[in-house]
This record gives structure tokens, sequence and C-alpha cells, in this order.
């Protein structure tokens, strides 16, 4: 690092809600938020290539492009020189994560050139990164890092609040994005392109962020419906998985699904042996081509559809599978800010930092493990879909990792470690995936703070586990308790 005074350097790298919220299919949630982990993690090694130290993220992890290592979207370090020189530092980190971003935009625009908009797409992409930072001068003596430290977060703030509003320039009759309204529809001519992976409904359009979810890069992020038949899956006979696989091939080439990643075992997406969801299977396939070959195309897939049918109809019912409900998990740390707030040295954050990437990477194998898939894993907050007979043992397996690696992260006030709050949200898999998840992170609240906001006058708030149950067409059951510690559980049952 270069001499001059010394600086605590903030970043925040947006847009969330844009990248993560706004889904329709488990694809767009996971590749928005693989995607600002990406964009952010641009920014980080841009920072640290200018030889500054990286605090958030650890300064030992791997900032290549796709690698494992999940980046949250603020970053942390200190740097040294004057004024300017921070300026052109945050100006080189905003320049790396437009960058990134503009990669995911070019794959996107050259798969879906020929179906969109050019100067629509281009106007887009232009401005869809938020990027803003702050800097402070670290003084001297005892205290000074935390100090500075607390300063850099208020400014940032601050700087957020006076964030840029550009003024916007839609175009009138157009139709504006289904997945969140906020740009319109770069499709040309209104039109639902026939394009591999798109896979709209009817009447459904993309703005430039949400084509990009749908299809830049190549992985194929399992959908609920996958991880909903999972038990079903491990409980065939190898027999009918066998017969299900030409048909299930068939219906991959036809572009009616998807194989999946993260299954070895029947990688394909649930909606192939779920008989109630082919109608739509086949109302969602668009192939390319004259009308004649349309149709081949489509009576492919009919034909597909039919041999499952007759295969799955020659099971006993209670061998056949059933109504695909699955759990979606948000995990998020307790007291985290206490716990940061009482480390007053640099290296201790780093440290921290550390810790919380191994939980993360952690956490991903855990998920796994119980046969779920994750969305994002980074620092302390996961979420994930599992299935149903797994689902609880996962979260007792993430508190736990938790707990394990943050076990020496102990409360000066009360000698308590920072813990892991669960909600697992269990819903059907055809529900609105936006509903799911608003369900899921209110199991999440209602895991930290009771279900009626009552858990902290009770003083038995966070490090819970919540479970909400919503079957179609009928209220929520919710239940919450507070995590106990397995050999206190045991020895209450002798």
């Amino acid at each position: 690092m270069s001499q001059g005074t010394s600086w605590l350097l903030q970043i925040s790298v947006g847009p969330v809600q844009e990248f993560i919220a706004a889904a329709r299919r488990t694809r767009d949630l996971w590749f928005g938020s693989f995607m600002l982990s990406e964009i952010s993690k641009a920014a980080a090694k841009a920072v640290q290539d200018a030889e500054a130290e990286l605090i958030f993220p650890e300064p030992n992890g791997d900032l290549s492009p796709e690698s494992d290592l999940s980046v949250a979207n603020v970053i942390l370090a200190r740097a040294s020189g004057d004024p300017e020189a921070m300026n052109a530092l945050a100006e080189r980190a905003r320049e790396a994560a437009v960058a990134r971003f503009k990669e995911f935009a070019a794959e996107a625009c050259k798969k879906a050139e020929r179906c969109i908009v050019k100067e629509r797409w281009d106007k887009q992409v232009k401005d869809v990164i938020e990027f803003y930072s702050a800097w402070t001068e670290i003084g001297t003596g005892e205290g000074a890092y935390k100090a500075a430290r607390q300063k850099v977060a208020r400014l940032l703030a601050a700087r957020k609040n006076l964030r840029d509003f550009l003024p916007h320039e839609g175009e009138f009759g157009v139709p504006k994005s289904s997945l969140d309204g906020l740009r319109e529809s770069v499709f040309r001519d209104g039109k639902v392109p026939a394009i591999p992976g798109l896979r709209l409904k009817e009447g459904e359009a993309l703005d430039s962020v949400g084509l990009i979810k749908r299809i830049a890069g190549d992985e194929r992020f399992p959908s609920v419906s996958r991880v909903a038949v999972d038990p079903w899956v491990r409980g065939a006979k190898e027999e009918t998985l066998r017969e299900l696989t030409p048909h299930c091939e068939a219906l991959v080439k036809a572009g009616a699904i998807s194989r999946v990643r993260g299954y070895t075992t029947f990688p394909y997406e649930g909606t192939a042996v779920l008989l109630s969801r082919h109608a739509s299977m086949l109302a969602e396939c668009e192939p390319e081509g004259r009308p004649e070959e349309k149709e081949e195309v489509r009576e492919k897939v009919r034909a597909a559809c039919r041999g499952i049918a007759t295969i799955l109809s020659g099971l006993k019912e209670r061998d056949r599978p059933q109504e695909p409900y699955f759990a979606l998990l948000v995990a998020d740390g307790d007291r985290m800010g206490a716990a940061i707030a009482e480390i007053g040295d640099m290296e201790g954050h780093q440290k921290f930092s550390s810790t919380l990437s191994k939980f993360a990477g952690k956490a991903k194998k855990v998920v796994e493990s119980f046969h779920g898939v994750c969305v994002y894993t980074g620092g302390d907050d996961v979420l994930a879909f599992l299935p149903l007979d797994t689902c609880l043992s996962c979260a007792r397996g993430l508190h736990e990792a938790f707990g394990e690696l943050l076990k020496d992260y102990k409360s000066i006030k009360d000698q308590r470690s920072p813990t892991l709050s669960v909600g697992l949200s269990i819903g059907h898999a055809m529900e609105d995936l936006e509903d799911l998840l608003e369900f899921g992170r209110g199991a999440e609240r209602v895991a930290k703070k009771g279900i009626r906001d009552e858990a902290a006058d009770q003083g038995v708030d966070r490090n819970g586990l919540a479970v909400v149950v919503r079957s179609r067409g009928s209220g929520a059951v919710v239940v919450r308790e507070q995590w106990g510690n397995r050999a206190e559980e045991k020895r209450d049952e002798t």
C-alpha cells in the first residue's frame, strides 16, 4: 500500500431489490443474486489491485470471476493517499462494477439480438448499476479505527439518501416489465421471442435486467418443482427413473424443460413428472421455425408427456409423485452489528470477515448434503430451497455450523455469541415465487421476533426457528421456538 494519509473506504453496490427481489422463476432469483455478487466482487478486486487492504470481503478470498466466493454488496477497505487518490480509487471500483455488469448484458444481448429493440436495450443497461462510496481519514491513537468505521458508515448512509435520480425516459405505448414494472419491455413489436430458456407466460414482458437474469450464463438452476419432487426421486425405483429418462430427454430437446445442475439422479425439472403441469409446459413451449415445424415440436412434447403419464399411471397411487410442496429457508445472523461494533481494530475485522466467508462456504455444503439448493450464501445470510423431508435437519445443521464458527465472538455485555435465526416457509411449488419469497422472509422475522413480535418482551427473541405452513386455499399455520443446546436437550430427555 502506498504511503500517505490512511483512509477507510466503504462502498455499496446495487440495485439489490431489482437483482434479487424481482423474480418469477428460481433462475431469475439465483442469477440475480449471483450477478450482484460478481459485480461486488469486481469492485472489491479493483480496490485490492490498487494496493488497498480489504476488510470486507475477506482479504484472502478468491476474487476472480465466477469463483466460489460470494461477496456481499458492501465493501470496506483501508487505503492510503490524498483525497484525490481516494476519489480515483472509488471511480476505479465503480468502473469495474459497471464493466462486469456489461459483460452479462453483452452475453444476453448476443443471444437475444434478433428479438430486442437495440436502442432501448442500450439506453437501459447504461444506468442500471447503483454505486455509492464514502471515505474518512483514520486518525491515530487508541480507538481511531473504530471511530473511523462508525463515521464512514454514517457518511455512506447519508450519501445513499442523496441518491442520483436520473430523468425517466420512458416510451409511450410500450408495455412495462412484468417482473417489477420499472422499465419498458425490450422485446421487438411486443412479441414473445423464441429464445432457448426464456419460456415466458402469455403476455409476459421483460426489460433488460429481467432478460439478463433469464438467459445470461449457461447454468441451469433447479426449479422449485425439482426440489419438491426430490423425496419421490430418492424413493423411486431405478427402473422407473430409467424408463422416464428418454421421455425427459425428448422434452429437453424440444425446449419444454431443462436439465438442472446439482442433481446427478434425475437431472430434470420436476414438472416433467407432475402430470397436472403438462398442459402449462406445452403452452410455454415456443419452438422456432415455420408453423409446421413448430407443430412438429409440440407433437413431440405431447408424445413425451403421454409416455410419462403411462409410466406413472402404472404405479400404485402411493408410489406416484405427490403434490409438490417444498421449504424455502431464510437464515440470518443475530446480533451481528453488536459483534462487529465490539471489534476495535482492522485485523480483528479481517479475521471476522474470514470467519463469515467460511460459514458461507460451509452453509452451501450443508444445504447440498440435505438435497437442497442454495440461492445465496453470503456472510451470515442464507437463502435456499429444500425438500420437505430434510428441511428441519438442514436448519439444525446450519444453526450448529454458524454457532461453532462464531463461538469465540462473545459479547462483552452478556458473554453471548452470535446465533442464527432460521425461517422455514413451506408452500406449493406452483405458487408465485415473489409470494413464496415474502412468506420465507416473514418466517425469518418470526424466528427472530416471535409470532406477534412478543419475543423481545419475554426475553426469548432471536436464536429462533420458525416454521410457517401454507397449503393452497388455507390460512397459515405458524410455529416458533428458540433453538436449544443438543447436550441440554439430551439431559432433559433423560
